[in-house]
């Protein structure tokens, strides 16, 4: 797996995720328990990740959401 964004904002964290896999990217989330539970009293970022294989595929989707 490979972490290509962190977020601190967990609606845009999965709004992005659902955008990659939309587009056939098996996007998952790491750390989003941790920041849950924290409930705001400390910052801890989500951490976008998938697999390697996808990386480049996810990337060229990244700059395309981005742009948007």
């Amino acid at each position: 797996m490979k972490t290509l964004r962190e977020f601190t904002d967990s609606i845009r964290t999965g709004i992005v995720q659902s955008f990659l896999r939309d587009n056939e990217v098996d996007a998952v989330l790491l750390d989003e328990a941790s920041s849950a539970w924290t409930a705001g009293r400390l910052l801890v970022l989500v951490r976008l990740a998938v697999p390697s294989d996808q990386e480049d595929a996810a990337q060229d989707l990244l700059k395309q959401f981005e742009e948007e």
